[in-house]
């Protein structure tokens, strides 16, 4: 018999899911430096890669939402992660250009998929914005863990160490399908695009989208904002590194907190964090200002996202928005960077400063109205 959906197993497949998904994308810098290093691709090619990785996964995540609460949920993770291994084990061959970047693609697709699919099932436990600060912080733990062990697998085994490692995850993870119960909690409505039009669920997710603008510029220009001040690239690298992991405490706290404090005031603490982190780097900075800068930002983001998943969960009743969530991510992400491209130069990354705080805040503001507009449909939302 099948265990329950609010099983301890249940969880821990989630989890793993959550952070073996989007692996492909959250070790880009490793493939990046593993293809230059082991195949030779230039820095064209390997951005071609990256954007490859990145259409296809906000891709997946849009389709995931016709998907994610219709299909057999140990199947779709079994489809998922199966195609995941596939590809990375290809990838290790198959080292042609093309064929590498639309192996590498193939995974993000499908890896996307498998995170979509977690996060739903997250999305179904009470108190969603713990069960979201857990997983983010796993997420991000496992990435850091990656980077650690990246440069070692590099040196080793070239390119196919980062490979095997990727495939390792997912074969791994694959055997915890099973696990999973057949469908999640029954929702309003399944199968009608229109409902995710409606206003509050709508503005949730162009919320979402406009907060990743931020991320996209910060994360984009973080490390030549520092160079640019006179920091080494090894200090920069560093610093980088340890706000990362930073993020790892800032999920950990939207896990103990849960909704305690509610879904906005945290998010508003976080928006007012990403300020903070902004203002740190305005005029001439050095190495205290700007590893306190990375660390604030990144405890910020994972501390955000926790809380505003939780909110689209609470304000859709398709039970479809936290997956198609990542599809708004992916779209901020970029044109946050498209965007910050036209203002900066290699002399002025002022930019930056006022583009992130902005869109940081932006987000804030149509998180409110949303849960302003859910209240006003008579749907509770703890404020």
């Amino acid at each position: 018999m099948r265990p329950p959906q609010n099983s301890a197993l249940v969880l821990a497949a989630a989890l793993v899911m959550n952070f073996v998904g989007p692996s492909t994308f959250n070790v880009l810098p490793l493939l990046a430096t593993g293809a230059a290093q082991t195949l030779g691709f230039s820095n064209s090619q390997i951005g071609v890669m990256s954007f490859a990785i990145s259409v296809c996964s906000g891709t997946s995540a849009f389709f995931a939402g016709m998907w994610v609460r219709s299909v057999r949920w140990p199947y779709a993770a079994a489809f998922g992660l199966a195609g995941m291994l596939v590809a990375y084990s290809l990838a290790m061959v198959m080292h042609s250009y093309w064929a590498f970047v639309l192996l590498q693609g193939a995974a993000g697709f499908f890896g996307s998929a498998v995170l979509c699919l977690a996060l739903t099932i997250l999305s179904d436990r009470a108190d969603s914005a713990r069960s979201f600060g857990i997983a983010f912080a796993l997420q991000t733990a496992y990435q850091v863990a990656a980077f650690l062990a990246g440069p070692t697998l590099l040196r080793i085994a070239g390119l196919n160490g980062v490979l095997a490692m990727l495939a390792a995850s997912s074969g791994l993870a694959l055997l915890l399908a099973p696990l999973l119960p057949a469908h999640g909690r029954t929702v309003t409505v399944t199968h009608s695009p229109a409902a995710l039009l409606k206003p509050a669920i709508l503005i949730a997710l162009i919320g979402c989208g406009t907060f990743f603008v931020n991320a996209g510029a910060y994360w984009t220009y973080i490390e030549l904002m520092g160079e640019a001040h006179g920091i080494t690239s090894r200090v920069v690298a560093n610093c980088v590194a340890l706000g990362v992991s930073a993020g790892i405490l800032g999920g950990i706290l939207a896990g103990i907190l849960g909704d305690r404090f509610g879904k906005l005031w945290p998010l508003g603490f976080a928006t007012l964090l990403t300020i903070a982190a902004a203002l740190l780097l305005n005029g001439a900075f050095g190495v205290g200002a700007f590893m306190s800068s990375v660390l604030l930002y990144y405890f910020a983001w994972n501390y955000s996202v926790a809380y505003q998943l939780s909110i689209i969960n609470a304000v859709d009743s398709t039970g479809r928005g936290v997956a198609i969530s990542g599809a708004f991510g992916y779209l901020g992400a970029s044109g946050g960077a498209a965007l910050a491209a036209l203002f900066v130069t290699p002399d002025d990354y002022s930019a930056i400063l006022w583009l992130a705080p902005i869109a940081a805040c932006l987000s804030m503001v149509l998180f409110v109205f949303s849960s302003a507009v859910q209240r006003r449909a008579a749907v509770p939302l703890q404020a």
